[in-house]
């Protein structure tokens, strides 16, 4: 019986891995996004023309933001908390005019935590509604673990999938680092992603953990 030896890495080219399919009919609901879904969905019936979407990394803010930018043809900014104070001003006023279609920001940290220096600034961003995302449930982490294989190209067994939620840091960001790293031994091995596999790797990258 061979055995698996020690696993080279190696980086796979960017263009090889398909573009994430943002869209709505892509969007995995869940109890953790079903608020923020609804509110970015209802538009142009929104409560007001700029909306901030906050959530921890891996909660869909940029799959909703892009997804509504597909079909608004407003202005999206992901991290808005590192736009320049003055840009982020004038997209607001540029909304609150109505010289464009809406704007949609995203962030992980809240506006109070921006050290925002503009007074107007401040203003603007603490009268503005705040759509919150929550880390996704149990219920949702099974499809999102297989879409982030299938963004590199893989299309693994469930018995994979089993074990590394089992096993690994169930966040979304842990996730798609370690599916990087099997995405990556596996081409570089040219084997198939198994269970057998995927412990290997996980046994190998325990620093990706800690």
């Amino acid at each position: 019986m061979s055995r698996i030896g020690q696993i080279p890495r190696v980086q796979i080219p960017m263009d090889l891995i398909p573009d994430p399919d943002f869209t709505f009919d892509s969007f995995i609901q869940a109890p953790s996004n079903q608020g923020a879904l609804n509110v970015v969905q209802a538009w142009p019936a929104w409560p007001a023309p700029a909306v901030l979407l906050l959530g921890p990394e891996g909660t869909g803010k940029t799959h909703l933001g892009e997804a509504w930018l597909a079909q608004s043809h407003g202005i999206f900014i992901d991290d808005a908390h590192t736009c320049p104070e003055e840009d982020l001003f004038a997209f607001i006023n540029r909304a609150l005019r109505g010289e464009i279609p809406g704007l949609l920001l995203a962030s992980r940290v809240p506006p109070s935590d921006w050290g925002v220096s503009l007074p107007d600034l401040r203003s603007r961003l603490s009268a503005m509604p705040k759509i919150e995302l929550f880390e996704p449930d149990d219920e949702s982490l099974r499809p999102i673990t297989r879409i982030l294989f299938e963004r590199r190209g893989r299309d693994v067994p469930s018995d994979v999938i089993d074990y590394l939620l089992r096993y690994s840091d169930r966040s979304v960001p842990a996730l798609r680092n370690i599916i990087r790293e099997i995405d990556e031994a596996a081409s570089s091995a040219k084997v198939d992603v198994t269970k057998v596999f995927t412990g290997k790797v996980l046994r190998e990258n325990m620093d990706l953990f800690d």
